[in-house]
């Protein structure tokens, strides 16, 4: 009888280990599968993170190309203006022998403060779509937007920069809707930068409010130098 009675002395212990490591979540490989499982988490946030930060620089750089792509195309246009040149204007598009421009006004196509388009927005951007397939089908269009200076205060964009980027956005979209080539088309932003007259008065404010296009021939030189001088000097 004490054989028996030490007999189960010792096995008890063993049958408790083992009903402890065969226990659903207790054992050693549940604490190892939950670790990897919040290792993988881990480690899809933070590739999500670094895909974000990715997105975020190469948004910086093409608004950055974009700005610098604005200054040339002015620079252009003022050059041929004091050389004398006589700058054909047809149906609102300014005519040069490297591009072409048209500037709508800002409330033709948006309600103050906002980036939806209005009916008569949506139908004059009919009508530069008509022209960019008739006029332009193997050309560049640079759509920049614009706004005033004044602080948003009620709508919900941050800033000017926002609100800019989202209208010139919408005209992107509804472009392509009319039937414009993605691969042609190329969203910018200026915001309330490199105004056309001065902020201080309601009728420079409205001047500034617009919307620019540009029909840039490829491979003008224009476009393509100003990034090949960037890519060779550097930033100084």
């Amino acid at each position: 009888m004490p054989r028996m009675t030490r007999s189960w002395t010792l096995s008890w212990p063993v049958a408790a280990l083992a009903l402890l490591l065969w226990a659903p979540g207790c054992g050693p490989d549940a604490k190892q599968l939950k670790i990897d499982e919040l290792t993988a988490e881990n480690d899809q946030l933070k590739g999500e993170l670094d895909e974000r930060d990715r997105r975020i620089n190469d948004a910086l750089v093409r608004e950055n190309d974009s700005r610098s792509s604005i200054d040339e195309l002015n620079q252009e246009l003022a050059k041929l203006r004091a050389d004398g040149q006589k700058l054909k204007d047809g149906d609102g598009w300014i005519t040069t022998p490297t591009f072409d421009m048209l500037t709508i006004p800002g409330e033709i196509l948006f309600a103050s403060g906002k980036a939806d388009l209005t009916s008569a927005g949506r139908s004059k951007l009919s009508q530069v779509a008509s022209d960019i397939r008739s006029r332009y089908p193997d050309r560049d269009i640079y759509v920049f937007g614009h706004t005033d200076d004044q602080p948003i205060r009620k709508s919900k964009w941050k800033d000017n920069w926002e609100l800019g980027a989202s209208r010139s956005n919408a005209v992107i979209r509804t472009l392509q809707s009319f039937g414009i080539s993605g691969d042609s088309l190329v969203q910018a932003n200026c915001g309330q930068y490199r105004g056309r007259a001065t902020n201080a008065s309601d009728q420079g404010r409205r001047a500034n409010r617009r919307v620019e296009f540009f029909a840039v021939k490829r491979n003008s030189g224009i476009i393509e130098n100003t990034a090949a001088n960037r890519g060779a000097g550097g930033e100084e």
